[in-house]
């Protein structure tokens, strides 16, 4: 990718914004997540529609089977109103937000499972490295270059 077309695509995503200064997006390279609060002036709906036609404007695609929804509540909340789901756009529980597990309650049990997952897979890559003759210094440095590195 030249750097003008990258200069003009990030001037292209610079101009985005919300329709209420309530609701707030969050841009990450070519990821945008858009948050609206419950007691938002405008609704998910709209603001999704806002950016559909922003994207069409600039000839842009929104990718609709990576697009998520989830609906952050309280765990214990004692009454609840879901609010109804984008059309075309899957409701999950967990979300992928830049490599951080996060849940619709806010427990992190899928984080934590997800981390000790890999660090398991690590753990047997180390015994297989040391097999094949890595030091302990060197098969310290790829610990801490895979194992420390996510904690």
């Amino acid at each position: 990718m030249s750097v003008d077309l990258w200069v003009s695509l990030s001037a292209l995503e610079s101009d985005l914004r919300t329709l209420s200064h309530r609701n707030l997006l969050c841009k990450y390279a070519d990821d945008t997540n858009l948050i609206v609060p419950g007691n938002s002036d405008i609704g998910l709906h709209d603001e999704f529609s806002h950016i559909c036609n922003w994207a069409k404007a600039y000839k842009m695609i929104i990718n609709l089977r990576k697009t998520k929804e989830i609906v952050f509540r309280r765990p214990n909340a004692r009454s609840f109103h879901m609010p109804l789901p984008i059309s075309s756009i899957e409701q999950v529980d967990v979300v992928n937000l830049l490599g951080i597990l996060l849940s619709c309650n806010f427990c992190f049990n899928a984080q934590v499972c997800n981390v000790l997952k890999l660090c398991s897979q690590i753990v047997y890559l180390l015994k297989l490295l040391r097999d094949q003759g890595l030091s302990r210094e060197q098969l310290h440095t790829v610990f801490l270059a895979l194992v420390v590195s996510r904690l």
